[in-house]
């Protein structure tokens, strides 16, 4: 006989039934068991079952597995109870497989129409855990007792759904339940209380709707369910994603090619970021759309009864966390399910430039999957990541392990769950953390925490430059280790205690940057871009040829007051932000006045580009001057505005470029700018790498601490 001793995702995705039907057709003898670390074999032909592992089913992945001889004997091949402590990776929450899907429309299934169908291939996994190793046991439908008919099944070999730990029907799941202006719907069929739904979304109403990991905001794309939604999340002009019935549907309001089509159709279903064909001015002021496939029997459903797109947003007011209770609600319709949800998890967001596939949110479909790292490091680390779409990373048998899109650390209720899933994680992976990384601005709720969790632990606290993290989990992901990295986004905190945003690294020194300029009032100018372009043009302008390209916007009172701010540089931080940059254009163009969401500036200025005109970089002593752009659009500012918008992000592109190609190393770029199509097509053209499996915003900061922190000590 000999064990073996399995790791990888070998657990929630069908992997006991497939070996045990395996080794039963293949006439072997053991047993198959799923462990808090993995699973365990017993089997007694080594060289059959190696053949057997080949084949495992597609959403299994096995890492690696360990032979030993064993002294044991068995008559047949069974599949043993579940035990042991320890962490075995579960999946992500998986969308519905086709063969459900066909039960599902199928009149003579008994899962016809049931809104909560799913099997061993698909269906919640990461967000219904509360412990390894995954088994019905250890998820939220513990409490829903299996009917005679699914125990049937679930104990079957032969059925599809032999041992799926989500397993419901009609007669045993869970329930659905329809709040109509605050009260309950009753009826006896379910299924109209979709259809009512579906009437409440065609009337104008916006409906809440529970999902797989918190709840969504659901309305028609008409302009006054547009203007309802907006007033509710207290979002005036952040774009609403959309989710369409097929790629047939989504044809019709976007374009897409076929990388694009495969991309919604993934077993991820995330939410795609396509350019619109239509205006739809109220779902998204941008030249983009945010468009998602179902991927829930529930959602399935809902378009038997809707012929049209639907708009599908998070339900929790901007930068405030998912919710997941339908008294966290604020409308009065809401449909909700008795399935409760024990990890949040939002809907993941990707983009594609140049063919390549760009992460902005790594979460649903993704999380809690790990990432292999090469390296010696043995240790255990918690990284915490900044304040923006954060996201903290476990380091553990040399995989990184992210955690869910958690939101903006700066809002206290975010904050509150950002803590409790970082105590969730270490509980669940079983992780005793040796270091803890944070970002090095000490203003941060996560820079804060982590010198509390360093005190509490008594154990090493470092904290990484924010822009080196970027820059470090670009290299991670190609295995660089000698490089060259761009880095631009809005802010991180520098090492000469200004503030950074536009830099050139060679390894971890600073190399060059953008040329630094006052922020007038700070956070303020982030908000409002007129302030920043002020400071801008009081660099090269007269005080009176200044103030003439600002009076539509500020009142004389106004503006002698932030000269003399300027002067006495109060308030006023350097900045070598290229957010603030862009911000800057886009106020000058006449394209944005106020950030009203995080990059919107920066997005409208992308949203209303073309060709840009030819103009080469100025760069002094490795630092790209930004003056002379500013310059060359006031002195051009009656030329086309597409073009002046493209010409500013081609500007920065060439020029940061220019200054890393000094090195004569690979090149690495990162940071939320690296969303921004001009600039990252221009660095793709010069074969620059770009992240592939990690966020390039703030979301990939904790991936890149560690990063870093291998780097620098192994």
């Amino acid at each position: 006989m000999y064990t073996f001793i399995i790791k990888g995702i070998v657990q929630g995705v069908g992997f006991r039934p497939y070996i045990y039907n395996a080794c039963k057709k293949a006439g072997l003898r053991g047993y198959v068991q799923n462990t808090g670390g993995g699973v365990i074999v017993e089997v007694n032909d080594k060289e059959k079952f190696v053949r057997i592992l080949k084949g495992v089913p597609e959403l299994a992945k096995i890492e690696s597995y360990e032979v030993k001889p064993s002294e044991k004997h068995f008559n047949d091949f069974t599949i043993k109870e579940s035990e042991g402590k320890g962490f075995a990776e579960i999946p992500p929450d998986l969308f519905l497989c086709k063969d459900c899907q066909k039960e599902l429309k199928d009149s003579t299934s008994r899962r016809h129409n049931y809104y909560f169908t799913t099997c061993t291939n698909c269906g919640p996994r990461f967000s219904i855990a509360k412990k390894s190793p995954y088994d019905r046991k250890t998820i939220t439908m513990d409490s829903f007792e299996m009917c005679p008919e699914c125990h049937r099944e679930y104990t079957d070999p032969k059925d599809r759904r032999y041992h799926a730990q989500t397993i419901a029907c009609h007669n045993c799941g869970p329930r659905l339940q329809l709040f109509r202006e605050g009260r309950e719907v009753k009826s006896a069929n379910e299924l109209e209380l979709i259809e009512q739904t579906v009437k409440l979304i065609k009337n104008s109403k916006v409906v809440a709707i529970k999902g797989i990991g918190g709840f969504h905001l659901a309305c028609s794309l008409q302009k006054e369910s547009i203007k309802e939604l907006r007033a509710i999340t207290a979002r005036p002009h952040k774009p609403f994603a959309v989710m369409c019935r097929d790629i047939d549907m989504a044809k019709k309001i976007a374009h897409i090619s076929k990388k694009e089509a495969d991309i919604l159709q993934s077993v991820q279903r995330p939410i795609l970021i396509l350019k619109k064909k239509a205006s739809l001015k109220e779902i998204s002021e941008l030249d983009t759309i945010g468009i998602m496939l179902p991927y829930t029997a529930l959602h399935y459903l809902l378009f038997d009864y809707i012929g049209e797109p639907i708009v599908m947003t998070s339900s929790n007011i901007s930068d405030q966390p998912i919710t997941t209770a339908s008294s966290q609600q604020n409308v009065q319709n809401i449909l909700n399910h008795t399935r409760p949800i024990e990890n949040p998890i939002d809907d993941s967001l990707v983009k594609i430039i140049q063919n390549k596939n760009l992460l902005i949110r790594r979460s649903r479909g993704f999380v809690p999957q790990s990432i292999p790292l090469k390296t010696s490091c043995h240790k255990q680390i918690l990284a915490l990541g900044a304040e923006l779409s954060n996201t903290f990373c476990l380091f553990k048998d040399k995989k990184a392990i992210f955690s869910p899109y958690m939101g903006t650390t700066s809002d206290a209720n975010t904050f509150n769950s950002y803590k409790k899933m970082v105590s969730k994680f270490l509980a669940f992976t079983q992780c005793k953390p040796e270091v803890i990384l944070a970002d090095a601005h000490p203003a941060y709720n996560t820079s804060i925490y982590a010198q509390e969790l360093s005190e509490e632990w008594n154990i090493p606290l470092i904290r990484v430059q924010h822009h080196k993290a970027h820059a470090c989990s670009v290299a991670q992901e190609h295995n660089l280790t000698d490089f060259a990295a761009i880095v631009c986004d809005g802010l991180g905190y520098g090492e000469d205690e200004t503030i950074w945003g536009g830099e050139v690294f060679y390894n971890n020194k600073r190399t060059g940057h953008l040329e630094q300029h006052y922020q007038l009032g700070g956070d303020s100018a982030a908000k409002y871009p007129a302030k920043m372009l002020f400071s801008i043009l009081s660099k090269f302008l007269p005080p009176e040829e200044c103030s003439k390209h600002m009076r539509n916007y500020f009142t004389q009172k106004e503006l002698a007051i932030m000269r003399k701010q300027l002067n006495e540089q109060f308030n006023c931080p350097l900045t070598s932000s290229c957010g603030r940059i862009l911000d800057a254009a886009a106020f000058m163009l006449g394209l944005c006045n106020e950030r009203t969401y995080e990059g919107r500036p920066a997005m409208l200025l992308e949203a209303h580009s073309s060709i840009p005109y030819d103009m080469e970089p100025v760069i002094e002593n490795n630092v790209l001057l930004t003056t002379p752009l500013f310059r060359y659009l006031i002195e051009n500012k009656e030329k086309d505005r597409k073009r002046l918008a493209a010409t500013a992000q081609l500007y920065l592109a060439k020029g940061l470029h220019e200054i890393a190609s000094e090195q004569k190393k690979p090149i690495v770029f990162s940071g939320g700018c690296a969303y921004n199509t001009i600039m990252s097509s221009y660095m793709i053209d010069k074969g620059v790498y770009l992240n592939k499996q990690v966020p390039s915003g703030d979301g990939g900061i904790s991936f890149g601490q560690i990063a870093y922190y291998l780097k620098t000590n192994f």
